[in-house]
């Protein structure tokens, strides 16, 4: 397994001033080292020095006067933003089921006094690594995290790890990391996807297809609850019925893989979809082979977001709590904060929607 990724020098050294000016031990006021004896301390280049106090300075924590030094500007108000700011950090931010879920947490904090800072990934490893620093460094009283393509490895664990030393509670929401213990919320996507190939089954479809995404922990769990309502029926499903993709793919992939489903000769009955997204591509693709949902073929999605009632064929889907996730996320959040209880983690039960895009055989 590749070596667990290290934080930045740059960032190491900030940290250091940072704890050191929180506890005390560096008064406001207090006149700091000079670049050239922080770079004797900590065997760095100056380039990683003026890093660092860049973001000392950004964050409040300094102010360098020309001809004097660099002098500690850290008081108790800078302390008392800190633990009225929370971080949220999700995949996506203004598209999908994403604004309901924000808004279910800002809802509750911003209520409670706390103020947001946003941040997204877009299920970019190298963007959520550039996020937690940010984080970090801006110093925040908890985080709510969204993992960014939660089945692969976790390269920026080290930022995690960060959080804990510091006594930064985070909570994840709808994946997880395997390597991480923290509590989550989130749905059953194994018994989610269970039961809304269950209930294909149940109105007479054997050939059912499904489409997954292979690189967020959410697609593999559904997949696993696919397989695992097929398998209860003795029905074996052949690879070409799978079609995989990971974030890179998901514009193309659906509607080609949809394509390529429909025009073989012992083409599936019904298709279950990754998500609503996911199912509107497919429906595309039915569109331009010339066939109908749900007349030649079933077709359902997952999350029950605005897209599953927006087309013409309403989607039969498994409900999303969103808003409400939001709000348990930011109560659970506040409870360790505000120290009256450490949670552990909070699963919601699927609830299949049924609707016009699927029909017996």
């Amino acid at each position: 397994m590749r070596e667990e990724a290290k934080i930045s020098k740059y960032m190491q050294i900030a940290s250091f001033f940072k704890k050191e000016m929180e506890e005390g031990r560096i008064a406001y006021g207090d006149q700091l080292l000079t670049e050239n004896e922080i770079v004797d301390k900590f065997s760095v280049s100056r380039h990683t020095v003026r890093q660092a106090f860049m973001e000392l300075e950004n964050n409040g924590y300094i102010k360098r006067e020309q001809g004097k030094g660099t002098f500690c500007s850290y008081s108790e108000k800078n302390k008392s933003n800190e633990q009225k700011t929370i971080a949220v950090l999700t995949t996506y931010i203004s598209n999908y089921i994403f604004p309901s879920i924000i808004s279910g947490i800002e809802e509750v904090l911003s209520s409670a006094g706390y103020n947001l800072l946003l941040y997204n990934t877009n299920n970019e490893k190298q963007k959520e690594k550039e996020c937690l620093e940010k984080i970090i460094e801006n110093g925040v009283a908890g985080l709510i995290v969204e993992p960014t393509m939660s089945a692969a490895e976790n390269t920026n664990l080290a930022y995690y790890r960060e959080l804990e030393k510091r006594n930064i509670p985070y909570i994840m929401i709808n994946s997880k990391y395997k390597e991480l213990s923290g509590p989550f919320v989130g749905m059953d996507d194994v018994e989610g996807a269970y039961i809304l190939t269950k209930y294909l089954l149940q109105i007479g479809h054997k050939n059912i297809a499904g489409i997954f995404k292979n690189d967020d922990l959410q697609g593999l769990n559904r997949e696993v609850g696919y397989l695992k309502a097929l398998k209860e029926k003795e029905i074996t499903t052949n690879d070409h019925n799978i079609g995989k993709y990971g974030t890179k793919e998901k514009e193309y992939f659906p509607q080609e893989f949809t394509n390529g489903l429909l025009r073989r000769k012992d083409r599936p009955t019904a298709i279950v979809c990754y998500n609503d997204q996911i199912a509107v591509q497919a429906l595309q693709a039915i569109r331009e082979e010339g066939l109908r949902v749900p007349e030649d073929i079933a077709l359902v999605g997952y999350d029950d977001s605005y897209i599953a009632t927006a087309t013409e064929v309403k989607l039969t889907t498994i409900r999303h709590p969103k808003e409400d996730l939001g709000r348990k996320a930011s109560r659970m959040l506040m409870d360790v904060i505000e120290g009256r209880v450490d949670h552990s983690s909070y699963v919601y039960k699927p609830e299949l929607i049924v609707r016009a895009s699927t029909t017996g055989l």
